[in-house]
């Protein structure tokens, strides 16, 4: 796992984590604006790390080992910090630690804990890891997911790069942790402010991720953004996202 440092001169701390199986150079542009503002870190997190091979293991573990990392180089206080998917429950997981401090925290598109029943759980990962074995083949087939009139080429080659070189043990371990992670019953009380953001097309998959938030972060503030889906916000509109981000402090 890699911290990315950007902007190392500025005191207000913005702590971005990226969703499952892309890259934080997902969010290059949104860098490029924001290290102006911001001492930046972006976390390659562990099984997309081209830089340094290292299995992912499971949320819990990564949000220990950011955790660990923040504390051994004194920042336990951060300004904000932004999780996009699987990012989003990287960073729900870490403030459950109770160690980090976060002044504001956006979770867009963010995944929660589904608690399937057996049957069903072993039968998502099965498919989620199947598509996964077509998608490191193919990356006409990202296409449909990720579409080009809705998806930079560019971001979606990325995401497409690091597919291919994930191997299907983390794949694996990565869908399974993304539905079954731990969180304690009771969440922290804590004076964060949380928003959570999600794309107008994406709602219909969001729902389950937002009653859990509602129900443990009784106090987030919930934003739609329209005629966007999943992720295409950060990464197609950089200009708007930053000027959010910004916003927040």
């Amino acid at each position: 796992m890699t911290f990315h440092e950007f902007g190392k001169e500025n005191d207000k701390i913005l702590l971005m984590i990226h969703g499952a199986c892309m890259s934080w150079r997902n969010f290059k542009e949104n860098i490029r604006l924001l290290k102006k503002n911001f001492h930046i870190i972006a976390v390659a997190v562990p099984g997309h790390d081209l830089l340094l091979f290292d299995e992912f293991t499971s949320i819990e573990n990564v949000a220990k080992r950011i955790e660990n990392k923040l504390l051994e180089m004194d920042l336990s206080d951060i300004d904000v910090i932004y999780g996009f998917s699987m990012g989003g429950g990287i960073a729900i997981r870490l403030l459950a630690y109770n160690r980090i401090h976060a002044k504001n925290v956006v979770l867009d598109g963010g995944v929660t804990p589904k608690n399937y029943g057996k049957t069903f759980a072993k039968a998502k990962l099965w498919a989620d890891v199947t598509f996964k074995k077509f998608e490191k083949k193919s990356r006409g087939l990202m296409s449909l997911v990720f579409p080009e009139d809705e998806y930079d080429r560019k971001q979606v080659d990325l995401m497409h790069g690091v597919i291919r070189c994930m191997s299907v043990d983390s794949i694996r371990r990565l869908y399974s942790s993304m539905d079954n992670f731990h969180m304690p019953e009771h969440f922290p009380k804590m004076d964060t402010y949380f928003e959570y953001w999600y794309g107008s097309e994406e709602q219909r998959f969001r729902e389950t991720d937002m009653r859990y938030i509602k129900k443990h972060i009784p106090k987030v503030k919930f934003r739609q953004i329209p005629n966007m889906d999943h992720g295409e916000y950060a990464m197609g509109y950089p200009k708007y996202f930053a000027k959010q981000i910004k916003k927040l402090v």
